[in-house]
């Protein structure tokens, strides 16, 4: 996975490639927005056929972990573990990591 920052470049690298949000961060005050780009090759032929879904999964998960909506952070994180290829997956573990309570075991 290859990450950027900044919508500008991601959306200019969205007319070519699967650019998918992450999260969003402050550096020097400002706040900044993460994506991550998903190697073509990384993404198999079958999964070319559900990748919309994917996506729209995605950020859903995303939008979920923003909302503190930590129930449908999980059921989406059991839909999206291995999808793009597997290259998310530590980005959802890490996610997940956060939930209230994980911590705890």
């Amino acid at each position: 996975m290859h990450i950027v920052v900044g919508k500008e470049h991601a959306d200019k690298l969205a007319e070519r490639y699967t650019v998918l949000p992450l999260e969003q961060f402050v550096k020097d005050g400002v706040h900044v927005d993460a994506y991550c780009v998903v190697p073509a090759d990384k993404i198999n032929l079958g999964e070319m056929v559900s990748l919309e879904e994917s996506v729209r999964v995605h950020n859903e998960f995303v939008t979920a972990y923003n909302d503190g909506d930590w129930h449908r952070v999980h059921e989406c994180y059991e839909h999206l573990m291995g999808k793009f290829g597997g290259e998310l997956d530590t980005f959802y573990d890490e996610i997940i990591s956060r939930s209230p309570g994980e911590a705890d075991g």
